[in-house]
């Protein structure tokens, strides 16, 4: 027992944060999110576990006097091995313990003598600070950096929590673009390979918002920030390409068309794969007139061995709103962020009762998928 419990505080001294990242980091960064006080008040209890096994009992020496710091460090040891959610029950059961124990002590009648006063004092000191930090940490997690910043620690595995983040900032309206652009700048500046969950997480807020501010960011990113050549920045690339043509409509025409230009220049398959299922998305005539006339290498790519499988369900899916959709809208409900694995998984419906097939690879007549979505776009203006 002397030996576990030596270990666990060891790790805990050692790795505090990165043993719960590595152990659980998928379910944990939900807990995190939903409830940002947990943390703090599992240290403030171990803390008062450990005075109030000090100054509870006469303090003794060797194996009793070592389980004062060891039992509490054994504790919230085990709490970083399992789900933090683990902890919960126990915060809560110890909040529900503390006011009983003041209130004992004033319904009873007990010698006002320092014996019995220093548990008070201590429990007293522990309830305060445990609300202090439930109404900091929460009113801190609440601030638009710090919500930007939760934005990357979300696993991807929990698309409900990463949306409800994005809601929650894309409510706040303009106030956030600067923020999300001065910290997307920031951290293309600050690494060589941006993480991709934060990158793609803020591009969908800056899409979600709106206006010339966010396309401007989502334009430049686009201009000055993509290389299409590293496959560990290929999902994000073809993320933010698609929101900006979403966001920014028959105004991301040019900078789309000249990514594909420069594809085709650069022999750059990948690229130009990206360029024109963003094309797509911008619901403009023109534009959707080249993704047709590009339909034979998209198919083919389609087929092609190497194609991965996320790429080639965004094929698929631009391929079927192009040949089953029948309003301007299905063009952007096909779920083509499900399977980039980045936690974007939005609600999406078809106006014209789509039944999205990531596989779907069924026949286009291009020429007469023009005539057909002019005819729309056309009565849409």
């Amino acid at each position: 027992m002397k030996q576990i419990s030596l270990l666990t505080l060891a790790l805990f001294l050692a790795l505090p944060q990165r043993a719960a990242e590595a152990c659980m980091n998928c379910v944990n960064s939900v807990t995190e999110v939903k409830l940002p006080f947990l943390n703090s008040l599992l240290l403030a209890f171990t803390g008062w576990l450990v005075l109030t096994l000090i100054f509870c009992r006469p303090l003794t020496k060797g194996t009793r006097r070592f389980y004062y710091f060891g039992i509490p460090c054994l504790i919230l040891g085990v709490l970083m091995f399992v789900p933090l959610g683990m902890g919960v029950p126990i915060i809560l059961c110890w909040i529900i313990y503390l006011p009983y124990q003041i209130l004992q002590f004033f319904s009873t009648r007990q010698e006002r003598i320092f014996k019995n006063l220093l548990p008070l004092s201590v429990n007293t000191l522990a309830l305060l600070l445990s609300l202090t930090l439930i109404f900091v940490t929460t009113a801190r997690a609440n601030t638009t950096p710090e919500l930007i910043k939760s934005l990357g620690g979300i696993s991807p595995f929990y698309p409900a929590t990463v949306h409800q983040q994005i809601t929650r900032l894309s409510q706040r309206g303009l106030e956030v673009v600067t923020p999300l652009s001065d910290t997307l700048a920031a951290n293309f500046e600050r690494f060589e390979q941006v993480s991709a969950y934060p990158t793609a997480r803020m591009a969908y807020c800056l899409r979600e918002i709106g206006g010339p501010q966010a396309e401007a960011t989502l334009q430049d990113i686009i201009e000055h920030r993509m290389k299409f050549k590293d496959s560990s920045s290929a999902k994000w690339e073809a993320a933010v390409c698609c929101l900006y043509a979403e966001c920014a409509g028959e105004r991301a025409v040019p900078v789309l068309t000249d990514l594909l230009n420069q594809a085709e220049r650069h022999q750059n398959h990948f690229q130009k794969q990206v360029a024109l299922i963003a094309l797509a998305r911008t619901r403009e005539q023109a534009a959707i007139e080249t993704v047709l006339n590009h339909v034979p290498f998209l198919q083919e790519d389609l087929q092609a061995d190497l194609t991965s499988r996320w790429s080639a369900a965004m094929i698929s899916l631009t391929l079927q709103a192009l040949a089953e959709g029948q309003a301007s809208q299905d063009l952007i409900q096909s779920p083509i962020y499900h399977r980039l694995m980045l936690g974007l998984r939005p609600e999406l419906k078809s106006e014209s009762g789509i039944v999205w097939n990531q596989q779907w690879d069924g026949e286009l007549d291009p020429e007469a998928l023009k005539t057909h979505w002019s005819a729309i776009l056309n009565q849409k203006d």
